[in-house]
């Protein structure tokens, strides 16, 4: 399961940069706010 949650997490920092790049606040901001709730299940993962 960590495995698979870092490989989003990955691939969400990789969305989120090219976002904010092209400038679409609103956009990037959707996809921290899904980085931010897979980090968190990956903490809770890491955790048990």
């Amino acid at each position: 399961m960590a495995t698979k949650l870092f490989m989003e997490i990955k691939n969400l920092l990789a969305d989120l940069a090219s976002t904010l790049i092209l400038g679409k606040n609103k956009d990037a901001a959707n996809l921290a706010l899904i980085l931010s709730e897979k980090s968190k299940a990956l903490a809770d993962e890491l955790a048990k």
